[in-house]
C-alpha cells in the first residue's frame, strides 16, 4: 500500500538499546542513532529521550521548492494550495517501472526541533521482530503490542526507522475492540492469534486493512512532532499499538529487515490541544484500459457527521497515496484546491503554513488521475504495480473526542 502513506534507501540495521525485553518483540527506552537519505537524526537525552534533527531531509514547507526523487525524475513546482506552493511536484507523467525511490530522513514538521525533557514524562521504543524477504517477494508484516506506557497518554514525539526496501510503515491504534474482533478473524481463518503482544505475522488480507494511527511512513527514518508545544496525539490506556509494514524485494538477494519506533509521552497538563487524522480512502475505484496520454480523473466526497469535527477546526498537514500509474492527486473544499500531489511513490508531505481554517460541516473532495497501460481493468487493492489506491490524509485539530481522535473514512 502506501510507499504512501508516504511518507519513503539507505540501508539501516537497528539494534534495540534494550532496558528491557518482551515477548513478541521489545520495549526499550533508548534512542540510538541512524542515518539515511540526505542527512542524520542523532539520539539524546537521559533515559533514551528523542533525538534532534541534524540535517537534510526535503520537507514540502509551503514557499519553497525542492527535487523529488520518486520515479526517476525530478520538479519543482506543482499545484497551489492556500499555504502555498507544494515543492517538489513531478510535473510529468508517472514512472511506470515496478521501482520504489525512497526519500531522504526526514521530520513531520519541518524546523521544529524535539519537545524540552521537561515535557517529557517516558520514551519507550516498540521493535518489531526481525525477518528478511526473498528475492522478489512482497510482504505485508504486522505485529501488535499493548499500551507501553500502560495508561492514558499523549503522545508528542514518535522516531521510526525502517531498513531498506520498505513500502510503508503504519503504526495503527487498536482498540479493545477492534483488538478482540482481529483475534476473532484470526480464529476463524486459522491464523496467528492477534491477542497483543503477538509474534511478528504475516498481515490478514495482505496488509489491507484500515484503523486509527498516530504515525505513518515511506521513509527510512521519520520523525513525527508537532508545531506547537500544547499539541499531542492522545493513547487511551487499553489500546493496543500495532506496525504494519510492507515490504517490496526487486533485488536478487534476500534483503534483511528491522522495524522500530520510539515513543515520548507527555507530562500530565503538557498537552492541551489534542491531534488526528482525516484519513479518506475510495475502494470503489475501477481504472478502464486508458493510455497514459489520457489520465482520467477519480474524484469521491466526504460530508463530515454531525459532531465529528468542531464547528471550525484546522488542517496542519496534507498527505496524498497513489500506486504506478497515477499522475495527479488533488483534494479540495468548496471546489477550491488546497493540497495536490503528482509523486505517486514518494508524495512529499506539506505542511500548511498557517494552519488552514475549515468550516466542521464542509465536503471534502478528494481525486486521482489515473491511466491503464493494461489489457484489464485495475482496481482497488495491495500491489502497488498491479491494483489502484487513491488516499487523502489530513492532520487536523482541535479533536472533539479524545478517545476516537481519527475519523476513518473507507467507501466500499
Amino acid at each position: 500500500m502506501y510507499k504512501l502513506w508516504t511518507l519513503f534507501i539507505v540501508t539501516a540495521m537497528f539494534s534495540a538499546c534494550a532496558s528491557g525485553s518482551h515477548t513478541g518483540g521489545d520495549y526499550s527506552g533508548g534512542a540510538g542513532t541512524a542515518s539515511g537519505g540526505g542527512g542524520s537524526v542523532a539520539g539524546s537525552g537521559n533515559g533514551g529521550g528523542p533525538g534532534t534533527n541534524s540535517g537534510g531531509g526535503s520537507m514540502a514547507t509551503p514557499g519553497s521548492s525542492g527535487s523529488n526523487t520518486g520515479g526517476n525524475s525530478s520538479g519543482s513546482g506543482g499545484g497551489t494550495s492556500s499555504g502555498g506552493t507544494v515543492a517538489g511536484s513531478d510535473a510529468g507523467a508517472a514512472d511506470a517501472s515496478p521501482v520504489y525511490t525512497d526519500a531522504p530522513a526526514g521530520m513531520l514538521i519541518a524546523n521544529a526541533g524535539p519537545p524540552p525533557p521537561s515535557n517529557i514524562d517516558q520514551t519507550l521504543t516498540l521493535t518489531a521482530d526481525a525477518f528478511t524477504v526473498a528475492p522478489g517477494d512482497e510482504v505485508y508484516k504486522c505485529q501488535t503490542f499493548p499500551n507501553p506506557f500502560g495508561k492514558d497518554v499523549d503522545l508528542i514525539w514518535m522516531d521510526g526507522q525502517m531498513s531498506q526496501g520498505s513500502h510503508h510503515f503504519f503504526l495503527f491504534n487498536l482498540d479493545p475492540t477492534t483488538v478482540q474482533g482481529r483475534e476473532a478473524t484470526a480464529a476463524i481463518n486459522g491464523t496467528n492469534d492477534e491477542t497483543p503482544p503477538t509474534p511478528l505475522h504475516a498481515c490478514l488480507g495482505n496488509g489491507i486493512e484500515f484503523h486509527p494511527f498516530p504515525y505513518l511512513s515511506q521513509q527510512p527514518h521519520w520523525i513525527v512532532g508537532y508545531p506547537r508545544p500544547d499539541m499531542g496525539y492522545p493513547l487511551a490506556s487499553a489500546n493496543a499499538l500495532m506496525i504494519n509494514v510492507h515490504y517490496l524485494n526487486s533485488s536478487s538477494n534476500p534483503t534483511p529487515v528491522a522495524v522500530k519506533i520510539a515513543l515520548s509521552s507527555a507530562k500530565p497538563g503538557v498537552v492541551t490541544t489534542h491531534i488526528g487524522t482525516i484519513f479518506l480512502n475510495n475502494t470503489l475505484l475501477d481504472v478502464t484500459p486508458t493510455p497514459p496520454s489520457s489520465p482520467q480523473p477519480y474524484a469521491k466526497t466526504w460530508t463530515p457527521g454531525s459532531g465529528q469535527l468542531p464547528s471550525m477546526y484546522s488542517i496542519f498537514t496534507s498527505w496524498s497515496h497513489m500506486h504506478r500509474t497515477a499522475v495527479d492527486f488533488t483534494a479540495s473544499v468548496n471546489g477550491k484546491v488546497f493540497y495536490e500531489e503528482k509523486n505517486w511513490d514518494s508524495p512529499l508531505l506539506y505542511l500548511h503554513t498557517p494552519a488552514m481554517p475549515m468550516n466542521g460541516s464542509d465536503p471534502i473532495t478528494w481525486s486521482c488521475s489515473y491511466y491503464n497501460d493494461t489489457e484489464s481493468d485495475l482496481i482497488f487493492g495491495d500491489s502497488a504495480i498491479n491494483n489502484v489506491m487513491c488516499i487523502y490524509m489530513g492532520q487536523y485539530y482541535p479533536v472533539v473526542d479524545v478517545a476516537n481522535p481519527d475519523l476513518i473514512e473507507v467507501l466500499n
